[in-house]
């Protein structure tokens, strides 16, 4: 159970870091030449393509590690 936490933990904080980077660098980078219609499909093509994508790298990731350690 304590690995299971740890690797859920690994897994969370990963997320939260690719996609807060991704996020930073969108919000710098694009979001000032970008109109308010361009903000609203961004953010939600951002919802359904970046954010699963994150949570399926972060997930692998884990599990990569696990696998390694456990090897």
């Amino acid at each position: 159970m304590k690995t299971i936490l740890r690797y859920s933990l690994m897994t969370s904080i990963n997320f939260i870091l690719s996609f807060s980077i991704y996020n930073y660098s969108f919000i710098t980078q694009a979001t000032p030449y970008l109109t308010e219609d361009q903000r609203m499909e961004s953010a939600s093509l951002m919802l359904t393509t970046t954010i699963p994508a994150y949570l399926i790298l972060a997930t692998a990731l884990s599990l990569s590690f696990y696998f390694i350690k456990k090897g």
